[in-house]
């Protein structure tokens, strides 16, 4: 991809303050966090063209992630066919990841890869389509 369009309305796409260990059963088995949009006319979950999760410098499997908007939490390959889902701009959405053992206290580095294509702004043949980057790397904070 030689660029993609970039807008961030808001100061923080990645929630550092909703950073947090999931517990499963009462054992830790993962992370959550919330993130915002960084577009201003929101998107439908359909138009996730890349959804990856680093967690210092770990790329996180695919199969461990998923999705949640107003309550429906969806794996990240069934994004594409959530053509009715809009995630507004104001709305933040949980990211889940299932992580044996959960995250160490302390600080670690936490990237969201987040390209969505945006329907209509057409830039060549084919359906290709205006790639608008929504990602963004933070430090975050675990604790216990």
């Amino acid at each position: 991809m030689a660029f993609a369009m970039r807008m961030q309305l808001n100061p923080e796409i990645i929630k550092k303050e909703s950073f947090k260990n999931l517990y499963i059963n009462g054992e830790k088995n993962g992370f959550e966090f919330d993130v915002q949009l960084a577009y201003y006319r929101g998107h439908y979950l359909s138009d996730i063209d890349l959804l990856e999760v680093y967690l210092d410098g770990e790329k996180m499997p695919q199969e461990a992630v998923t999705f949640e908007l107003k309550g429906k939490e969806l794996p990240v390959y069934k994004l594409i066919h959530a053509v009715t889902e809009f995630w507004s701009q104001v709305e933040p959405a949980k990211i889940r990841v299932i992580k044996k053992g959960g995250v160490e206290s302390g600080e670690h580095e936490l990237e969201l890869k987040l390209m969505l294509r945006v329907p209509y702004m057409q830039i060549g043949p084919d359906h290709n389509f205006m790639p608008l980057d929504s990602g963004e790397k933070v430090t975050v904070n675990a604790a216990e």
